[in-house]
């Protein structure tokens, strides 16, 4: 099981897709974090952390990880649907009629129950999803890109939380945070069978202000800190999804993860 979910959003009081698809006994464990401005409008009977106006994402994704401590938490964008793949695709007998479907109860008891295992025994300490629009191809793999959802261990956060530059980049931040660990020693997992479907560029969160020129530039910060580990792929990328239209022509980066962790294979944790 988790404490703590929390879910940060802004412009989206009345579309909340996460918060609305979690079965009602995760819905108690939900932490909405709103701005200041905002905190008026949501009325949803949860718990609430209330940020300052207009911080940015970077800032409170660092606001959340102080929060929660020491604890494990989830943290989850207030877009996104949690899957459950069907175990054929993973050598196990089938255990519903369809590809995928949106996480039960039961699914997300054995999910969270899956992770903690994970940090327990393997020693884990950022554990994310792979995006269900992609083919199921693992039950899990390490060292790979995380965003949208995510469960840390606050316990070994909380040994270089300070040393993290938070305000390196306004967007980006999840492959700036992944970098931050990778590079020093925290392997992070992915699940296959528990997977995310971000709704990428929909209206609302950091649609408010991204554009793409303020894309590269931040993301060029986080390749001027970590030049071995980022570099661009294409130049001109086309948006994708249901929400393409929202935005314009990127340039798309792309991350050596694997290289990031093994750059610190000298570094030593009592996490270990």
């Amino acid at each position: 099981m988790i404490d703590k979910i929390y879910i940060p959003t802004f412009r989206r009081v009345d579309n909340q897709g996460t918060f609305d698809n979690l079965p009602d006994e995760y819905k108690e464990k939900v932490v909405m974090v709103v701005q200041e401005q905002e905190k008026d409008e949501y009325k949803y009977d949860v718990e609430y952390l209330i940020v300052g106006d207009n911080i940015g994402i970077a800032k409170t994704r660092e606001l959340i990880c102080r929060d929660a401590g020491k604890q494990r938490f989830y943290m989850v964008d207030d877009d996104v649907f949690l899957h459950r793949r069907n175990a054929k695709y993973f050598d196990k007998e089938s255990n519903m009629e369809t590809a995928k479907r949106i996480c039960t109860k039961e699914d997300l008891d054995e999910m969270f129950t899956l992770f903690h295992s994970w940090m327990d025994k393997d020693k884990v300490m950022h554990i994310g999803h792979q995006p269900s629009v992609l083919p199921p191809a693992y039950v899990m793999k390490e060292n790979q890109a995380i965003t949208a959802a995510t469960m840390i261990d606050g316990n070994e956060l909380s040994k270089f939380i300070d040393e993290i530059d938070w305000e390196l980049c306004q967007i980006g931040e999840d492959s700036r945070f992944n970098l931050d660990c990778l590079t020093r020693g925290y392997k992070n997992r992915v699940s296959g069978e528990f997977a995310v479907y971000p709704t990428w560029f929909s209206p609302g969160g950091v649609s408010e202000f991204r554009t793409a020129k303020m894309w590269k530039e931040e993301h060029m910060n986080i390749m001027r800190k970590y030049p071995e580990f980022v570099y661009i792929h294409n130049e001109k990328q086309k948006p994708w999804g249901k929400y393409a239209d929202n935005f314009e022509e990127f340039v798309e980066f792309r991350y050596k993860w694997k290289h990031a962790y093994n750059s610190s294979k000298n570094i030593k944790h009592d996490f270990f």
